[in-house]
């Protein structure tokens, strides 16, 4: 069954790949000449490769997920091309960011993390606003901070193209479609008040101001 839990599953292994394939790419890397170097050479590509990759998995879970609702009418989820995202501006950003070779790497995945699995979420979000049977998309996840806590446990369903999908690196949410006369996705946890700050709520209603 396509399920928000399976989808989020495939996202983070993927995530995780491209993590590894840093890392091991790091293992050659002593100082941040070489750290510049490597990255020159390989980011941009790698994020393509998983991007595509993370786009035709939330593709196929989106169809899949399609029929298990029994949702009427014809219609086929297209894969984002989201290119490498700024690669370019990502290196140097955790080059600057980085003291040594192992601060960078750091950055890096996460930032990488955070852009191959914005190829899945636009995929979803995408089809899911081309989707005839669809009100739009939804957030879903664990709420692993409270930014994130705070924007699930709203259920809002987003049916704007200009909607945004705000996430920050190693976020582990993603996006599934709304289908009409269902029922809404169940959420992976029961958000609670606590720990949240009068900070983390101005966040949210400045990225909902934004929508």
């Amino acid at each position: 069954m396509a399920t928000p839990a399976q989808l989020r599953t495939g996202e983070q292994r993927l995530a995780r790949e491209a993590a590894n394939d840093l890392a091991a790419l790091w293992r050659q890397v002593s100082n941040l000449a070489e750290a510049e170097q490597a990255l020159n050479d390989v980011l941009p590509q790698l994020i393509r490769t998983y991007g595509e990759a993370a786009a035709a998995f939330a593709a196929d879970w989106y169809d899949e997920a399609r029929t298990v609702a029994e949702v009427a009418g014809s219609f086929t989820a297209a894969p984002a091309d989201l290119g490498n995202q700024g690669a370019a501006a990502l290196s140097g950003w955790a080059l600057n960011r980085g003291a040594d070779p192992a601060e960078v790497l750091f950055w890096v995945q996460g930032g990488a993390s955070r852009r191959v699995l914005n190829w899945s979420r636009e995929t979803v979000m995408g089809s899911a606003l081309g989707d005839p049977a669809a009100d739009g998309w939804q957030r879903v996840g664990v709420g692993e901070c409270a930014f994130c806590a705070l924007l699930i446990g709203r259920g809002a369903v987003y049916s704007e193209a200009t909607a945004d999908f705000a996430s920050h690196d190693k976020c582990q949410c993603s996006a599934v479609p709304a289908f009409g006369g269902r029922p809404r996705p169940a959420r992976d946890f029961t958000p609670s008040a606590r720990n949240i700050s009068d900070a983390d709520r101005a966040r949210v209603r400045a990225y909902l101001a934004n929508q």
